[in-house]
């Protein structure tokens, strides 16, 4: 099954669904629903028909504008009924090109900005929005994809949240999770991506300080799940998900 989850594309990262997970009374998440992935400026033709064929009918974008206009989408055709992008953070662009232009980047200190991002991110007005609306849509039961830049970070947390709320385990909601390390070349990657980051910084950057920023920990979602407090309460205080919001979503969502 883990095999089946990818969608392999030329110029799409991590793209998979992360539906068909165990959750409880003997039921599955549906599979064909729910898609993930990086962002999509750089998707070939044959990407674009791949795509298209999923049926998508929501669409969430939950990058940054400076991040959207930088690289902005190659949107399926159709376009999906119903795009969601996030709001405007405060920020004059996105926070870890602001980290990364302070230099003296080691394993260490890119790995403690992961945590202090993975904390920052559920707390944060323009991703509880932009959360909270993705949530409302998903009971209509239609095809969906939620994408950052890189499909792993601010989508890993949302899309753990969605498994988790229809009741998942946490054991298969990092499995899930965990998956962007199979879907990666990570260590392909560093070079370019190391290349990109000193273009845009101005800074030297030594490739290998950049593994933790291009895979994923799991201490990285251990340290969301501890900044949010009890799943429950966040749910339904933040992202005013009720009790019987959740059970809409599973009877929507789940399958025998």
């Amino acid at each position: 099954m883990k095999n089946q989850r990818f969608i392999p594309l030329e110029g799409v990262h991590n793209f998979r669904d992360f539906g068909g997970w165990a959750a409880k009374n003997g039921q599955n998440v549906k599979s064909g629903l729910l898609y993930r992935s990086g962002h999509l400026s750089r998707a070939s033709e044959t990407d674009q028909a791949t795509i298209n064929a999923l049926g998508l009918q929501t669409l969430a974008d939950l990058r940054q504008p400076s991040e959207r206009e930088r690289e902005p989408n190659i949107l399926p055709d159709p376009a999906p009924a119903t795009i969601f992008e996030t709001a405007h953070g405060g920020y004059e662009d996105a926070p870890h090109l602001a980290f990364l232009r302070e230099g003296n980047l080691t394993v260490q200190s890119v790995h403690d900005y992961m945590i202090s991002a993975y904390q920052r991110i559920p707390d944060e007005p323009h991703h509880q929005r932009i959360f909270a609306d993705l949530f409302k849509q998903l009971r209509h039961g239609e095809p969906v994809l939620i994408h950052c830049a890189a499909g792993k970070d601010r989508t890993g947390i949302l899309a753990a949240l969605i498994l988790l709320s229809v009741g998942v385990d946490s054991d298969q909601v990092y499995e899930d999770y965990m998956l962007t390390n199979v879907a990666v070349d990570i260590d392909g990657l560093l070079p370019s991506i190391a290349k990109r980051i000193s273009e845009q910084t101005g800074q030297d950057v030594e490739p290998q300080a950049l593994r933790p920023m291009l895979g994923v920990e799991t201490d990285f979602l251990d340290a969301t799940f501890d900044a949010i407090g009890p799943l429950d309460a966040y749910l339904e205080n933040t992202l005013g998900v009720s009790d019987a919001d959740r059970q809409a979503l599973q009877d929507t969502l789940l399958v025998p």
